[in-house]
């Protein structure tokens, strides 16, 4: 799991109280600490962590195309405008007469579809993308669980460390208590002037280590800051909680029994079995493109013209003289009443225009496939390599979740070992210490001797908080995988 590479370069750090650091005090902080505890600790980096900001703009961007995918089960509809202006010899829009001086056309238009049946590709491609939202929200969850692991690792370090600074400055106050007495030996005779050199040197030895600590401290709190993404420069003091001594009685689960319980909730186990379910939504769709695909379609449309024009015919009776008749020699004409036909143009209206020049169309139409270079084919081998390479990235996500938690399991087993061990050692070598003590105080005992005693007992109490933390630090590991409160 990503989670452990991150843990294990951070448990190194509890071994820096005995390596040597370049001196460094922490007494010179000139602004008052801010204090903050391990939940407002997590709460931070959940906050500020810019991998866990881009994973969720992706569960954002994954809502999207679901929601944009669902819509395509809808008829679209969609309007048209033109405004043209012809110059020149022409085709009259309105009578499809050949024309030569400038008109002008105006029309608009609805057009409609919708896909009756594309081989289920849209309803495949809606379950498709519903499944690459939960796999992006699912990655999300995993690495909020990663990073909450990590920074209760580092916080319990800092806690570690301070534990390691303050074993370190009791063990100065005994050094200057023993310094005193011996100088006071050394005046009275009792003891020779080595004694004191002897003592001076543990002393030094004991203010190195004090330093040390200091140093590592500074070292633990730079990790939780990077983890919290805040100034390295902020001076800032994590709340002590108290960290019982661990219940060296067995685990209550086995290894299978933890694996069990992972393989159920991880969120990584979860994402690697939704991209097989996406993966098989893939193959579907790929399937798809050997149907036919049906689409309905309507239309509206309308349109004016400069051109249009409307023939006014017109009739009036004209008297008109046909001829004459003589009667008696007299002429009369002879007066013809004649209907006579006139015709004029008269531009149509704009709005008229609109309203008798709509015309409607709908129909259905089919898209078969016959030959499109086998892409159909192509597509569906791919889909299938694709889907297992999905199957076999969930059964490597198992086992090496299988082995991290083997892993782990080991690893508390032994630290439960030694840590065991070393409070044995401790309270022996606390016996040894007073016994060596009293003898030393009497002359009994050269200060070499006494050094050794106390130096063993010394670098046992360091180790002995070593084993503490790591021990809590294996618990914690497999109470994760099941899920557990990371409290305390």
């Amino acid at each position: 799991m990503k989670f452990v590479k991150i843990l294990l370069p951070t448990l190194l750090l509890v071994n820096v109280f005995v390596q040597a650091q370049q001196p460094t005090a922490t007494s010179v902080n000139a602004t008052p600490a801010d204090k903050i505890g391990l939940q407002e600790a997590v709460d931070v980096a959940l906050k500020n962590n810019l991998s866990i900001k881009q994973s969720g703009l992706a569960v954002e961007g994954s809502l999207n195309t679901y929601d944009q995918s669902k819509w395509a089960r809808y008829p679209n509809l969609n309007g048209s405008a033109n405004l043209n202006l012809f110059s020149g010899r022409n085709i009259n829009p309105y009578t499809n007469g050949i024309i030569t001086n400038t008109v002008g056309s105006n029309g608009f238009g609805l057009s409609s579809g919708v896909t009756i049946f594309d081989g289920f590709q849209t309803r495949n491609n809606i379950a498709l993308n519903q499944t690459n939202l939960e796999v992006a929200r699912l990655d999300l969850q995993a690495m909020k669980n990663t990073i909450t692991l990590n920074v209760v690792v580092a916080y319990l370090n800092v806690l570690s460390q301070e534990d390691l600074l303050a074993i370190a400055q009791r063990q100065v106050e005994v050094s200057r208590i023993q310094l005193e007495r011996t100088q006071k030996m050394v005046n009275a005779g009792s003891v020779p002037e080595t004694n004191l050199f002897d003592i001076q040197a543990q002393l030094a030895n004991d203010e190195v280590q004090v330093v040390n600590a200091e140093n590592a401290i500074i070292t633990a709190k730079l990790t939780l800051k990077q983890l919290l993404n805040v100034a390295a420069d902020r001076n800032l003091d994590v709340v002590r909680i108290e960290v019982p001594n661990p219940n060296i009685a067995p685990y209550p689960n086995s290894a299978n029994e933890v694996y069990d319980i992972a393989q159920g909730f991880l969120a990584d186990v979860q994402a690697a079995d939704m991209r097989i379910k996406a993966a098989q939504k893939a193959v579907d769709i790929a399937k798809g493109l050997k149907y036919p695909v049906v689409s309905a379609f309507a239309n509206a449309n309308t349109s004016t013209t400069t051109a249009a024009e409307k023939v006014l015919v017109s009739q009036k009776i004209v008297e008109t003289e046909a001829g004459y008749v003589d009667v008696a020699g007299v002429r009369y004409p002879v007066i013809a009443l004649l209907p006579t036909t006139s015709t004029s143009t008269e531009k149509i209206g704009y709005f008229r225009q609109l309203g008798g020049n709509v015309n409607l169309s709908a129909g259905i139409s089919a898209r078969i496939p016959i030959f499109n270079g086998y892409n159909a084919k192509y597509r569906t081998t791919g889909a299938v390599i694709q889907q297992k390479q999905a199957e076999v990235q969930a059964e490597n996500v198992r086992l090496r979740l299988r082995q991290d938690i083997e892993t782990a399991y080991v690893n508390m087993s032994n630290s439960a070992k030694k840590y065991s061990a070393l409070g044995n050692q401790v309270r022996a070598l606390e016996e040894s210490y007073r016994a060596a003590e009293a003898r030393y105080n009497v002359g009994s005992l050269n200060s070499l001797d006494y050094s050794i005693s106390k130096t063993n007992l010394d670098r046992a109490r360091a180790n002995q908080i070593q084993a503490k933390y790591d021990y809590i630090f294996r618990i914690k590991i497999l109470d994760y995988y099941q899920n557990k409160p990371l409290n305390f």
